[in-house]
């Protein structure tokens, strides 16, 4: 059963037109000069009595209605109990003066009660109102600074990945000059691996500072600069390889994006590397699917594979580890897929060396 999200509702957004115009004659009424605003009321009241109670007769006394009104909206819940009950008082004052007491209501004592009444239900609500106003605006302010302070958090994790970013750049940098100066081919080949292994880091890290996402990565994206890369590197020393990419779209937490990148940059490298002893072209296909809540993901090449590797005989990760102490990528290849909760193995088959890993994808969003 689907159910329908509706966006967050700001305190202004619970006013319609009708509230903010009346809101707005309420403010320049009974604001600064509401004292004046009452006292201008009651002699409005006492003078349309004068002047128009002998036309108006017996239905002048709810000309009373509007002082009552003018004190409750001004003064709130104490004003309009005042005004409530000296409203029969001075309706009878003003008949008197007109000489006529016939006026006076049938009921002096319901004329008081409703009175009492009206004063004191209307200047409850105002009080209400007012009330309402200065949570409304008590909220508005703190949303302002949740807003302020969100904004101030989201600058400071944006310059810290920035900053990782261009550290790890600088780290890379370091390593491939010390690379250039040896004349050494293990060590060129160690600092080329781990210079590809910081790449895959950093990357992650430049993404998240030039998104506006600053906790989770497009995998898809994510993954497919990162083969780039390497496609690119390894290139300019063999012959061109050919590459395809089929990965689902998708937004990963930078604890699922970081070793995942790993393993990738680990798989491409060693593929596009040493897969074709040779220098001849290599054909490196990389995938990653969602089967059953879970992240599948494929790679397969078409070279010479893991030496001693049987064909159609699955090679978990853990045993490939174990069997080669000295290689650095497969015990790497090991961590990553265990930190992923996953279970990683290499099969060969009709030439082709597929490694697969299934992992949980609950963090994904």
């Amino acid at each position: 059963m689907s159910s329908v999200e509706h966006p967050p509702v700001g305190p202004e957004q619970l006013y319609s037109p009708f509230d903010r115009v009346i809101e707005s004659i309420r403010r320049r009424l009974f604001g600064r000069w509401r004292a004046l605003t009452v006292a201008a009321t009651v002699a409005i009241y006492a003078g349309a009595m004068l002047a128009l109670g002998p036309w108006l007769g017996v239905s002048a006394n709810f000309i009373v209605i509007i002082p009552i009104i003018s004190a409750s909206i001004g003064f709130g819940l104490k004003a309009g109990l005042v005004a409530g009950i000296i409203a029969l008082p001075a309706n009878l004052l003003c008949f008197a003066l007109l000489g006529r007491p016939e006026y006076a209501p049938a009921s002096k004592a319901m004329a008081e009660l409703a009175g009492i009444v009206t004063g004191t239900t209307l200047g409850y609500l105002a009080d209400y109102r007012a009330k309402l106003e200065t949570e409304r605006e008590i909220r508005k302010r703190r949303e302002d600074e949740l807003r302020n302070a969100l904004r101030d958090r989201e600058t400071l994790f944006r310059e810290v990945h920035h900053r990782v970013k261009n550290n790890l750049n600088l780290v890379k940098s370091i390593i491939g000059l010390q690379a250039r100066r040896s004349r050494d081919p293990a060590f060129r080949d160690a600092a080329a691996s781990l210079t590809g292994r910081i790449m895959s880091i950093s990357f992650v890290h430049e993404r998240l500072y030039r998104t506006a996402e600053l906790s989770s990565v497009a995998i898809d994206a994510y993954l497919g600069d990162l083969v780039g890369a390497i496609t690119m590197s390894v290139g300019q020393r063999n012959a061109a390889p050919t590459t395809r990419l089929d990965l689902v779209r998708r937004a990963v937490s930078i604890d699922t994006a970081i070793p995942l990148g790993l393993i990738v940059n680990e798989l491409a490298t060693n593929a596009l590397r040493h897969g074709k002893p040779d220098g001849t072209s290599v054909r490196l296909e990389v995938s990653l699917a969602v089967e059953d809540d879970r992240l599948v993901l494929t790679a397969r090449d078409d070279g010479v594979g893991i030496p001693g590797m049987s064909n159609d005989r699955p090679l978990r990760i853990e045993d490939a580890a174990i069997a080669n102490p000295a290689h650095l990528g497969f015990i790497l290849l090991d961590l990553m897929s265990a930190q992923l909760g996953g279970d990683g193995e290499f099969i060969r088959r009709e030439g082709w060396t597929e490694f697969r890993l299934s992992f949980p994808a609950g963090d994904s969003p």
